[in-house]
């Protein structure tokens, strides 16, 4: 992997791609976190040592073990080499095919956005707006929103977690994650209600985040953006660029998570 990549990578397996549970397995490790089963990110098989003539079926068949050894019904397999992921995703008929894309800020802005409108709060104060957001979705019931919430307040046990957010008549509105240790820093779970987007609300909470970063000593911010949806391009008029892509697989569970 190019150096960034792996860079947020490591980050990435320090924080919000890493389980309470650990193990190594054939082509990888599992990473498990019982406590939260219905969220997938939190549940996966990351293919770090995958073999380059590894089958489908292969990959299927440990699923399934590792899978159902800790009880869970969804599968999800992160291929950090997004070429194999890309290679062996046809033949995982069903399954769904998520490409993502590394970004990492590298210059200033095309068009600075106005952050005075960001305020930074705790995390409960952004809870509501993050239960609304889930409980758009088809798959957000309680328990889903319960679980992602109650991510968060794992990931503060292995990272500095800050959050960001424009408040409009009375509510949070829009909003984003930063998580960093040290040096490396993140961007995450950047989001607008609906009702409030096309005002530059998301602009300006990514670019007071990434400020933030840098007073507190982060020399590397990166996110993690869709690779085919469009706000990879509002990053890249921030500044960020891609330096690498990776790919997950689901098989959802008839009521999926996140």
């Amino acid at each position: 992997m190019p150096d960034d990549f792996a860079r947020a990578w490591a980050f990435m397996r320090r924080g919000d791609a890493r389980g309470t549970v650990e193990r190594p397995f054939r082509y990888g490790t599992a990473v498990l976190t019982p406590e939260l089963p219905r969220r997938y990110d939190s549940n996966f098989l990351y293919l770090d040592r995958l073999e380059p003539d590894a089958t489908a079926v292969e990959l299927r068949a440990e699923a399934d073990r590792v899978f159902d050894e800790a009880g869970l019904a969804h599968r999800a397999l992160v291929f950090p080499d997004a070429d194999e992921g890309e290679r062996l995703a046809p033949a995982f008929a069903g399954w769904d095919v998520h490409r993502n894309a590394v970004m990492v800020q590298r210059h200033a802005p095309e068009n600075a956005p106005d952050t005075s409108s960001v305020e930074e709060l705790d995390e409960a104060a952004l809870r509501p707006a993050r239960r609304q957001r889930i409980s758009s979705v088809p798959w957000g019931d309680d328990e889903v929103a319960d679980q992602l919430l109650d991510a968060r307040l794992l990931l503060a046990r292995w990272l500095s977690v800050r959050c960001f957010a424009v408040v409009a008549d009375g509510q949070v509105v829009s909003y984003a994650d930063l998580y960093q240790d040290g040096p490396d820093a993140q961007i995450e779970d950047v989001a607008t209600m609906e009702p409030y987007r096309g005002r530059g609300y998301a602009k300006a909470v990514v670019m007071r985040a990434a400020e933030e970063a840098q007073r507190s000593g982060a020399d590397f911010v990166f996110l993690v953006a869709d690779e085919d949806d469009w706000p990879k391009k509002l990053y890249a008029r921030l500044g960020f660029e891609t330096v690498g892509r990776y790919v997950k697989l689901y098989r959802p569970t008839s009521a999926r998570s996140g």
